[in-house]
C-alpha cells in the first residue's frame, strides 16, 4: 500500500511540474502539427500527406495554381498551396 501511494504522489508531482507553463502562466500547448507549425514551415519540413499529395499531383501533371472555382477549392491540391 506504501508502494501504490508514493507511485501515485510520484506521478502526481511529475504531471504538476511538467504543465507548470500551461497551469500557472497559461502559455499555449507547443503546436505539434507539422502542417501548421510556423518553426516547420521555416525549415521546409512537410507532413506525409502533404508530400504525397505534391508528388501525386506532379505525376498526373496536374497543378492548382491561378484562379480557382468552388470545384477546385474542395480539392487537396488547392488545401496543399494554402
Amino acid at each position: 500500500m506504501k508502494t501504490l501511494l508514493a507511485a501515485i504522489i510520484f506521478v502526481g508531482a511529475a504531471v504538476l511540474l511538467l504543465g507548470v507553463n500551461i497551469f500557472f502562466f497559461h502559455r499555449p500547448f507547443p503546436d505539434g502539427e507539422i502542417s501548421t507549425n510556423p518553426e516547420m514551415r521555416k525549415r521546409g519540413i512537410k507532413c506525409a500527406k502533404q508530400e504525397e499529395m505534391e508528388l501525386l499531383a506532379k505525376q498526373r501533371g496536374r497543378s492548382c495554381s491561378g484562379e480557382y472555382s468552388d470545384a477546385c477549392k474542395s480539392c487537396a491540391l488547392y488545401k496543399l498551396e494554402k
